[in-house]
């Protein structure tokens, strides 16, 4: 009997993010191993409300705006069209909700009424995103997502208790990272619950090419660093801004940022403040057919956030042998253990800029770095290691007498 899986997520192509990438590889990949898989995720643009893509059944519901997420109406209309597709799929067998917000929300009330395995994949924190957004007083996300425990909000009191409820019902949680399952016991998460299921990477797609081939291709020329992901505060791209002007007094290099979002004029004037315009570019999203010529034609790739747990631009220019300067933060310390990359400390625009310029001024170092990178990535993070970890999952639930499955772990 073929096993159908319902995949639940607020992104899916043509409309860009972390989770939709995923899930676009993971359906596609599972059709090929004999799964039957469904897809509901939100309507933009001129995308189709259904279409079968790749043997893959595609349901887009209706999305009131595709950029304020955090919105009451937004949120709301989203969940009810969100929550009725789910209902009108209840004949799958296992539900996997891959964001915290409208997929997590509408898997929650929908599995009231569906008796049926539901797992929700924890990429992210719903209390920390939310006041990384708002920036409400005495908020910053340099405090991290322990720093949420701590803090005192009306709104963020709230988010904790829907979060909870997220982590009472759901049937397992599954971190992408051991960082998130250590903060997921700390929130009282019972660790039979919890399966560490770590992102992956197509190593075919992103592997090591001729850096000025490609330089040339996107019309680039000397050093260059960069840095990719949604432009918002946690991802500490203006610290990243403050470090260029430190580089530049010993490097001729370029600054390319990818990625939209709601920071993204706040960035452009702090660039225009610290007269680097010249030296910095925007470049907007680029599509995954792309992101392999960026990340290859780049010098030095940058992560400087706050919090992340594992980011797959990370694992990405990894894969292409990218000598990586990281902030020393829990997620991604465990990504690049073993001397794979340079890490800074966490919001230090000066420790940031003086790692990055040892890599630019260091081709030995550089080349060390990116073999290490690159052999972590094919051991731990390749796209045939991830495939077998969810293949693992979903035949581990389908053989379990429980019906909940409770206490299985990973």
């Amino acid at each position: 009997m073929i096993m159908k899986i319902c995949m639940l997520t607020r992104t899916y192509p043509p409309r860009i993010g972390g989770p939709g990438s995923i899930v676009h590889r993971l359906s596609k990949a599972l059709t090929d191993e004999g799964f039957d898989i469904t897809v509901i995720t939100q309507k933009i643009g001129s995308a189709p409300k259904f279409e079968i893509d790749n043997g893959v059944k595609v349901y887009r519901t209706y999305c009131l705006s595709d950029v304020n997420e955090f919105t009451i109406p937004n949120l709301s209309v989203g969940i009810l069209a969100f929550t009725k597709k789910i209902l009108e799929n209840k004949d799958n067998d296992v539900f996997h909700a891959h964001d915290i917000s409208v997929a997590g929300f509408s898997g929650c009330v929908a599995k009231k009424f569906i008796g049926k395995s539901f797992l929700l994949k924890y990429g992210g924190d719903l209390v920390f995103e939310y006041l990384s957004l708002k920036r409400p007083k005495g908020w910053h996300s340099k405090r991290g997502l322990e720093g949420t425990l701590e803090y005192k909000h009306g709104t963020a009191y709230v988010l904790h208790m829907i979060q909870d409820w997220y982590f009472k019902n759901y049937d397992l949680i599954l971190p992408d990272a051991r960082y998130g399952k250590e903060f997921l016991i700390k929130r009282g998460v019972p660790e039979k619950k919890i399966w560490v299921l770590p992102n992956g990477v197509d190593i075919n797609l992103f592997q090591p090419e001729d850096r000025e081939k490609l330089k040339k291709k996107l019309g680039f020329k000397g050093k260059m660093i960069f840095t990719a992901g949604r432009l918002v505060e946690w991802k500490g791209f203006d610290v990243l801004i403050k470090a260029m002007k430190r580089v530049l007094e010993e490097t001729d290099a370029t600054l390319v940022i990818g990625g939209i979002g709601p920071q993204m004029e706040e960035l452009k004037r702090l660039t225009g403040r610290l007269g680097l315009e010249k030296r910095i570019q925007f470049v907007g999203s680029i599509s995954r057919n792309d992101m392999p010529d960026y990340i290859g034609m780049c010098d030095v790739f940058a992560i400087p956030s706050y919090f992340d747990t594992s980011p797959n631009v990370l694992l990405e220019a990894m894969a292409c042998g990218k000598p990586c300067v990281v902030s020393d933060i829990d997620g991604v310390r465990e990504v690049v253990e073993g001397g794979c990359a340079m890490k800074a400390r966490v919001g230090e625009e000066e420790d940031l800029a003086e790692k990055i310029t040892t890599l630019l001024t260091n081709e030995k170092m550089r080349n060390q770095i990116s073999k290490k990178a690159r052999k972590k990535i094919e051991r731990e993070y390749s796209w045939k290691v991830t495939l077998k970890n969810y293949v693992t999952l979903y035949e581990t639930i389908e053989g379990s007498k429980d019906e909940r499955f409770i206490g299985i772990s990973s």
